[in-house]
């Protein structure tokens, strides 16, 4: 088995429900800890937990059903439920909620252009208010289990189950049979046929010259999105409206790749129009806080066997760094996007085939800080389970997780000792890192300044292709073209009725389009550069590129040769490897070192 498929079937088994739901209960438990501790300074009671109020309610049921005054007695205890102080806790919760910036307050006729303060005032039979559409649907699936149909509620409705500080509530199951099917061997396997044999039944469509439904109507509904884009553009919201209606007839979240991606971006249109993108993009994010990781493993195994990119990157990097570290005895690998952990497995085991044993490994993990009261608990978890893969293997190791942005970390806490070969490992993350053009010195700039004083022997780097503009309008068709391919890719490699379909694309595309179409400013969150545009920035910054070794491409090429759909191509270019799809180049990894005499 692939080592990192292997290191994911052992976090699955080792997250035992009992211990989930222990971590659970703590937080909550916390949580009371210092409601009680504000209700004594207030001098004020305590109001009863959840399951004390069932108790009571459920004393109080009894003892209605065994009175012969119903009518009087059910009157005097109604005035006695509502006076509880619970009742008066959640209310002043409720109160507290008025000042906080949400759009369940905002009530949005995009049919008639409306957006008022007043619900009511609203004509809801021609309007969204932001219920759950299918997507919404798929994150409301992921966090219950529930079999109940949630496509008729709505945020508020979202926002009274997600209440609680707990990151995952006791009383839902987090292991079922599926948790078997996600990773391991026979969902693994299963997984493979149904890819490769719906590969094969595309190469058969080709060959004979059957028509190919994906393409369907992308012309038509590419015409509309951008005639759309600048109508909101100008906000002609009755043009903007008609033009709407006109996508949503010929989209669909269930269709080709192109409906699916109209679909999306007719979302992003709306809530732009309506002035609440950042809202709506803000709930989106909201939701995926307290899904189980199960969801997005499964969302990782799915794509990993359908899109080779992570296991190139993965590849490239430990393959690189393994060159560096053949006499280290020490080996610090600073990792600014360890997610997971998934690429660290493979490392792993191949130190500990070295000649002449494993030399000590010590990884250095910064990830963005979770909300709640433990910001580095996905870390810290991604900590323990490296530490028993590494037990396992007879690797020294020591791990240290440090939740924290990019730009806010100082060389100290790196803890760099002057014995140890150090690497520095970033995947996707230095576009999550603003890079304000007017400024002498931005966060950008601040990153690669301590990457500098790190000193690596190795700074592996891995981006996308793509930049987006400061302009709405281009911005627009940017987008549209960069997730056009990428919708494609996915259409043309995962049947289209398989039910976690949808896991790559809620995941991966969905929040990203939203923010990028629907919000401005300071609110856009992702700030891409092309390929040529990190090379001038880095080399500008004091570094130099390391030539892609041939060996390291050879064996790319042989895993996405043996294990994808032949549309995918390797290259090397200009010191990058280089991935993409039907021609068109989407991401690059290249490996960079200090310069010289350069004053770091």
């Amino acid at each position: 088995m692939d080592p990192t498929l292997d290191y994911i079937s052992r976090y699955l088994l080792e997250e035992e429900i009992d211990e989930l739901n222990i971590s659970a209960q703590k937080d909550e438990a916390a949580f009371q800890d210092i409601e009680k501790h504000f209700y004594e300074i207030l001098g004020q009671k305590y109001p009863p937990t959840q399951n004390e109020q069932l108790v009571a309610s459920s004393q109080l049921e009894s003892d209605l059903s065994s009175s012969s005054c119903l009518t009087s007695e059910s009157s005097n205890n109604d005035t006695l439920i509502q006076s509880l102080p619970a009742m008066e806790f959640h209310k002043g919760i409720e109160e507290g909620m008025k000042f906080l910036p949400t759009i369940n307050i905002l009530g949005t006729d995009f049919k008639e252009n409306i957006v008022s303060r007043d619900p009511s005032e609203v004509k809801y039979e021609n309007s969204v208010r932001f219920k759950f559409s299918e997507k919404d649907d798929f994150w409301m699936t992921c966090r219950s289990r529930s079999k109940k149909n949630s496509s008729s509620l709505d945020l508020d409705t979202f926002e009274r189950r997600n209440s609680k500080i707990s990151m995952i509530d006791s009383d839902e199951p987090i292991i079922d049979d599926e948790y078997d099917e996600v990773l391991l061997d026979q969902g693994d396997d299963h997984l493979r046929e149904e890819i490769w044999s719906f590969r094969k039944t595309l190469q058969l469509e080709a060959r004979t010259g059957v028509p190919k439904e994906n393409q369907g109507n992308y012309h038509e509904l590419y015409t509309l999105l951008v005639l759309c884009s600048q109508a909101v553009d100008i906000y002609d919201q009755q043009k903007a409206q008609e033009i709407l209606n006109k996508i949503r007839m010929q989209s669909s979240p269930n269709g080709n790749g192109i409906q699916r991606l109209a679909s999306v971006l007719a979302d992003a249109l709306e809530a732009r129009l309506a002035g609440v993108g950042n809202e709506y993009f803000s709930r989106l994010v909201a939701k995926r806080v307290n899904i189980p990781d199960i969801y997005f493993l499964k969302t990782y195994h799915m794509f990993i066997r359908a899109v080779p990119f992570s296991r190139v990157y993965y590849c490239f990097s430990n393959r690189n760094i393994l060159n560096v570290a053949r006499n280290a005895k020490k080996l610090h690998v600073i990792d600014f996007a360890i997610n997971f952990g998934f690429q660290w497995p493979s490392l792993i085991q191949a130190l500990s085939k070295m000649e002449g044993g494993p030399p000590k490994l010590r990884i250095t993990c910064v990830e963005f800080p979770e909300p709640g009261f433990r910001p580095a608990k996905r870390i810290e978890g991604v900590g323990r389970r490296l530490q028993e893969y590494a037990r396992s293997f007879n690797v020294p190791f020591e791990y240290k997780g440090i939740a924290s942005h990019l730009e806010s970390i100082r060389i100290e806490e790196l803890s760099i000792n002057d014995d140890e070969v150090v690497i520095m490992n970033c995947i996707f993350r230095l576009r999550d890192v603003k890079d304000e053009i007017l400024a002498d010195d931005s966060p950008r700039d601040q990153v690669l300044k301590l990457i500098r004083q790190m000193k690596p022997q190795i700074f592996i780097q891995a981006e996308s292709n793509r930049s987006y503009s400061s302009f709405f309008l281009t911005r627009f068709r940017q987008i549209l073209s960069t997730y056009s391919v990428f919708y494609d890719l996915l259409d043309s490699t995962i049947p289209r009725g398989n039910k976690d379909r949808k896991l790559p694309e809620n995941v991966y595309f969905v929040p990203n389009i939203i923010n990028s179409v629907a919000c401005e400013g300071s609110d856009l969150k992702e700030k891409p550069e092309t390929l040529k545009h990190w090379q001038r920035k880095i080399i500008r910054a004091g570094f130099e590129q390391l030539p892609v070794n041939p060996d390291i491409v050879k064996e790319c090429k042989n895993l996405v040769r043996d294990g994808y759909d032949n549309r995918y191509f390797i290259q090397d270019d200009d010191n990058w490897l280089l991935q993409g799809w039907k021609g068109r180049v989407l991401t690059g990894v290249t490996a960079w070192k200090p310069k010289l005499n350069d004053g770091c």
